[in-house]
């Protein structure tokens, strides 16, 4: 019965934000590591008291709803903790599988050099891009604006997603192993066409869709070979 018992909780971000000035954050153990700690766990509800909320998110993490007042030392409590906090707004927005929990991780030197290469970049809207380490892609990169899909020295790279709503739909394949070596600049030409290109807060899917066609697409996969 837990499972249905209560549908609707007493405090949601909605009803938080009426009664005061609160602020959202989004958390995780990190970009790779999915396992929270005992400790982190409780450093979260002691940050979040008796006023905030905690509420599981669909992309990997928590969001908690903070007091304004209160932010920044919730902050750095929780950093201090190892805790991740994303950032907001119109950025480059990393994410990555667990890679088998880590008994997979080929993968994993050059997600953190695509990490710190990319994330915080400013874009026309928000771009996700999703690393898997293997070909199962388990944690559904093709679903997302830019899905890297590694396997044997190299990256599958899906682009178009459609990631919600009623037309919901996986990215397409434009370009089959990008070689370890060129994902990163690969990548960052990706980006800047983007840049370049979308109109003003247009979603990423939005404008691969209307310019796919365009040579710059084209000049980009042929010279991946």
């Amino acid at each position: 019965m837990n499972a249905f018992q209560k549908n609707i909780p007493d405090q949601t971000f909605e009803t938080l934000n009426r009664q005061g000035d609160f602020t959202r954050l989004v958390i995780s153990p990190g970009i790779i590591n999915k396992h929270y700690t005992p400790a982190q766990f409780q450093t979260i509800a002691e940050v979040v008291g008796e006023r905030g909320a905690i509420k599981y998110s669909a992309s990997y993490s928590l969001l908690l709803a903070i007091p304004t007042s209160d932010v920044k030392e919730a902050i750095y409590t929780l950093q201090q903790a190892g805790l991740y906090i994303m950032s907001s707004g119109a950025i480059i927005a990393m994410k990555a599988c667990d890679f088998c929990d880590g008994e997979k991780m080929e993968a994993a030197p050059i997600t953190e050099q695509l990490y710190h290469t990319l994330e915080g970049v400013t874009v026309p809207a928000r771009v996700r891009v999703n690393i898997n380490g293997c070909a199962s892609a388990c944690y559904n990169a093709v679903y997302d604006d830019i899905g890297l899909v590694y396997q044997q020295d190299s990256f599958d790279v899906y682009l178009g997603a459609v990631p919600m709503g009623a037309k919901a739909q996986a990215g397409t394949l434009f370009a089959k192993r990008v070689a370890v070596a060129k994902i990163e600049v690969f990548v960052q030409h990706i980006i800047q066409l983007y840049q370049t290109y979308a109109r003003p807060n247009e979603p990423f899917y939005k404008f691969y869709r209307r310019t796919k066609s365009d040579d710059f697409w084209q000049r980009l996969s042929r010279n991946n070979h």
